[in-house]
Parts: structure tokens; C-alpha cells; sequence
């Protein structure tokens, strides 16, 4: 059984980045935020290594915290994306 991912656009109409779909503080129910940053950090690593169709990530994001513990603190996190073409996904 996979990772499950989101799909997002890449640099051009022709490509989708695939990533974990969701990630999580395992402090704080922050997960919604957190994937938003990370897929950003993502998506300016894709572009750098535009030629790859694939790589590993390790993204440094920082959580806020909670209102019950609203502490700012930074996660690490890993994954691999993928970049795949869109009428390959669809057919």
C-alpha cells in the first residue's frame, strides 16, 4: 500500500508534482497549514531540479503552534516527488 498523495501543477500545464497529501505536526492539529508550506518548499525544489522526474525532499517548516500552546517551532519533514505527465494520470 502507497504514501497517499495530492497533485498539484508543476512549473508548466504538462506536469503534476505528486507529494505525501498530508502532513502533521505531532504536536498540533496544524496539518492544513503544514502541507500548504511544504508543498511550497516543494514546488521551488521541483523547479530547481527541473530536469528530474523525481527526488527525495527534506523541508524545514515552521509550526505555530496551538491557542493552547501557541509556541512557534520548526519541523522536519521527508518525501519523494514525483513529476508526472498529465495524459499519463488521466488515461
Amino acid at each position: 500500500m502507497g504514501v497517499p498523495c495530492i497533485d498539484h501543477w508543476g512549473d508548466s500545464m504538462s506536469d503534476v508534482i505528486l507529494v505525501p497529501a498530508v502532513f502533521r505536526c505531532p504536536d498540533h492539529d496544524n496539518h492544513e497549514l503544514l502541507t500548504a508550506r511544504v508543498r511550497e518548499q516543494v514546488d521551488r525544489e521541483a523547479a530547481w531540479f527541473g530536469e528530474r522526474t523525481s527526488e527525495v525532499f527534506r523541508v524545514s517548516v515552521v509550526c505555530p503552534g496551538s491557542a493552547h500552546a501557541p509556541a512557534p517551532h520548526r519541523r522536519v519533514y521527508d518525501g519523494t516527488w514525483t513529476r508526472a505527465a498529465v495524459a499519463a494520470r488521466v488515461a
